[in-house]
């Protein structure tokens, strides 16, 4: 995408008005994911590292729920970093978020973060093991991380019978037929589902542990774990 875009770019602008109709639990998983960062860590002024932050919706969640929390928000996407400064500005915080238009990889690696966020991301990253490892690098020992992605094995019949409930949840929502048609059609190539064991290997090679659910709905799960404290004093 090219810089300039604003951020009423068609993609962007569909992306903000139908998400919510394509992920069952949708809002529930936004708030979910705030509940375990308040049960996880009580320090004030905590920072806190969103990784794929564009549309905001997890940082607007953070924000108005917690006063004192920092939030680093990264993204690769232009138009959508731009919709998220802007949902932040109109609530008046942006003294209180920190922006990278990039890859994480291009972030400072400094272990200085409370905790981390990344929702609904790692599905669309051919090299999991890497982008685990770069979160991992830079949380504090036993800083809690929220992961959710869309989870499964595609070619099983569980996963296709979760793929038929997932049409149903979208028509109810009004959106056409072709809408998950043109998802369905994307699985496989720029979306890749993933094993919950095959996700949690990664984890505990990246150095995370304690890994437990915290929401699913449908083709969609949510893990929380922590930083293990001994591999992150060692590095």
């Amino acid at each position: 995408m090219k810089e300039n875009q604003h951020w009423h770019d068609p993609v962007a602008e569909s992306y903000a008005a139908t998400i919510s109709h394509k992920v069952p639990g949708y809002h529930l998983l936004h708030e979910l994911t705030v509940d375990v960062l308040e049960t996880e860590i009580k320090k004030a002024g905590s920072r806190i590292l969103t990784v794929g932050a564009g549309g905001g919706e997890e940082i607007i969640n953070m924000l108005q729920r917690k006063d004192n929390w920092l939030i680093t928000g990264v993204d690769p996407s232009p138009s959508m970093l731009d919709m998220a400064k802007q949902r932040v500005a109109q609530l008046e915080m942006e003294a209180r978020v920190t922006w990278h238009e990039a890859s994480l990889d291009t972030v400072s690696a400094e272990p200085v973060y409370d905790a981390a966020v990344s929702l609904l991301v790692i599905h669309f990253i051919e090299n999991r093991q890497l982008f685990l490892n770069e979160v991992a690098r830079r949380l504090q020992p036993e800083a809690p991380f929220m992961l959710a992605f869309i989870q499964g094995e595609m070619k099983t019949h569980a996963f296709q019978q979760e793929l038929h409930m997932l049409s149903l949840f979208m028509q109810r929502q009004g959106l056409e037929k072709e809408v998950f048609t043109s998802f369905k059609n994307r699985l496989g190539h720029t979306t890749h589902p993933v094993p919950e064991e095959e996700i949690k290997e990664h984890l505990i090679k990246a150095g995370f542990e304690d890994i437990r659910p915290y929401f699913q709905a449908g083709i969609i799960k949510g893990l929380v774990c922590k930083r293990n404290r001994r591999e992150a004093d060692e590095k």
